[in-house]
Order: structure tokens, then C-alpha cells, then sequence
């Protein structure tokens, strides 16, 4: 399992969000302050090609 760092654009908290990454996919998300932070680091994995490497 991996974990990656991603940051938040989407108000102005810009959350600091640790996402673990297994087979491509973010399976868990912490740090974010609301389900948009959520979506947008899954979003953020699944877009990037992060964990497929």
C-alpha cells in the first residue's frame, strides 16, 4: 500500500489530505474537512495515473 500527499483546491481551507493508494485507487482518505476534499483526492489519484506505477 502506498500514501501520497495531496492538497485541496476546492475552498478555502486547502486541506492537507494523506490518501492511501492500492491497485490505482484511493481506498482511504484523511485530513480532509469535507466530502468535496474526499471526492477531489480520489479524483486527484484516479487522474494523475498515481499507484499504477
Amino acid at each position: 500500500m502506498e500514501q501520497r500527499v495531496v492538497m485541496c483546491e476546492v475552498c478555502r481551507n486547502n486541506c492537507r489530505m494523506e490518501v492511501e493508494i492500492e491497485d490505482g485507487e484511493a481506498i482511504d482518505v484523511t485530513g480532509n474537512g469535507c466530502m468535496k476534499g474526499y471526492i477531489f483526492a480520489q479524483n486527484a489519484i484516479k487522474n494523475s495515473g498515481q499507484g499504477n506505477e
